[in-house]
């Protein structure tokens, strides 16, 4: 190890110090079940549930809730009725900003998963409806608020690394083609750059802020969703990055941070690095980390922790997931996706 060249600790609270909440669980599929199961890192609770089927919404309160966890089959139903601190919105990508929108109007704060809506008009109406209305708004981008994301924080702002030159990461699995999955269906906005591109450019904003979109290209499937998707940026600092996400091919899911005294190596899974590896820059291994939360039945319970400490120091905001960068990463990923649809030629699913 290189004494000279180290990873930093970074002070995470722990899940089960945070204050207690109770969360509405609106859209109650898998993402939703991975969110409530961590909750039990937490003293928070699933106050209510809601679907358009209610046994679906019982069902799931039956087994992530407690005797007082209700269920309705209808979303406005429980934004009207039920009693809870915040909603989680975990419905398909295409109703993220309807349901986001009544829950606002009813004045309640929300967690939006990834991404926050489907495009860059529908998150500044978002974000502007939430700070109007004074309530908590956030995208669920939970790699900002797990433990490696929090130390890749903290080696960018004391500088470790130095100047950043390049950031090169991939983020991509082989699904296979249904015509029932949201994945492959553009209404729900499926396709690999909204849900899984969002990762690699949330990352890269991280270690700097994007300025421009370079290159954006693609294949597109007969139905018009993206298998592939590359996007290269130019950032504030003067930095590259090249960024990659599919859902025709399983990819190296990982991230290499290059700087002018070190490289960062982040393991994959990219979402939630299993370990950063920290190296010198002809290679050799100058520290790591290794991580726990590299499933979101695991790592989710730190984003909901971090919704509770903002919650209790009157938030309206996170600073680890800022709405106008919200806003400015759905801004690049809607111009990917139409230099992408120009450029590309259909392929068979």
């Amino acid at each position: 190890m290189n004494p000279a060249l180290s990873l930093p600790s970074a002070p995470v609270p722990e899940p089960r110090q945070t204050p207690p909440l109770n969360w509405a669980i609106l859209g109650p599929g898998y993402i939703a079940a991975q969110f409530a199961q961590s909750l039990k890192q937490t003293r928070h609770r699933v106050a209510a549930v809601a679907s358009r089927d209610r046994g679906r919404s019982a069902r799931f309160a039956q087994t992530y809730g407690d005797s007082n966890t209700q269920a309705f089959g209808q979303y406005g139903q429980l934004l009207q009725q039920a009693e809870f601190d915040i909603a989680y919105i975990a419905v398909p990508h295409s109703a993220h900003f309807e349901l986001a929108r009544q829950a606002i109007k009813a004045g309640k704060h929300v967690l939006v998963e990834k991404p926050f809506t489907l495009n860059a008009k529908q998150s500044t109406t978002l974000a502007e409806l939430a700070r109007s209305a004074g309530v908590f708004a956030m995208e669920g981008v939970w790699s900002r608020c797990i433990p490696s994301g929090r130390v890749i924080r903290e080696l960018l702002a004391i500088g470790t690394l130095g100047r950043i030159t390049s950031f090169t990461a991939s983020l991509g699995d082989h699904f296979p083609y249904s015509p029932t999955s949201r994945l492959h269906d553009p209404a729900l906005g499926g396709g690999a750059l909204l849900d899984l591109g969002i990762y690699p450019l949330a990352l890269s904003a991280l270690i700097a802020e994007p300025r421009e979109l370079l290159h954006a290209s693609g294949q597109l499937s007969t139905n018009g969703v993206d298998n592939y998707s590359t996007m290269v940026l130019t950032n504030t600092d003067g930095s590259l990055s090249t960024l990659h996400s599919s859902i025709k091919s399983r990819l190296p899911n990982n991230g290499w941070l290059v700087g002018e005294h070190g490289i960062l190596e982040v393991c994959a899974p990219l979402y939630a690095p299993s370990k950063l590896i920290l190296r010198q820059l002809d290679g050799t291994v100058a520290d790591e980390q290794e991580f726990a939360e590299t499933s979101p039945a695991l790592g989710l319970a730190w984003e909901a922790a971090h919704v509770a400490e903002c919650l209790a120091a009157q938030k309206l905001e996170s600073e680890l997931m800022p709405l106008a960068q919200t806003v400015h990463l759905a801004g690049l990923l809607d111009q990917a996706a139409t230099r992408m649809r120009e450029a590309a030629r259909p392929s068979q699913l």
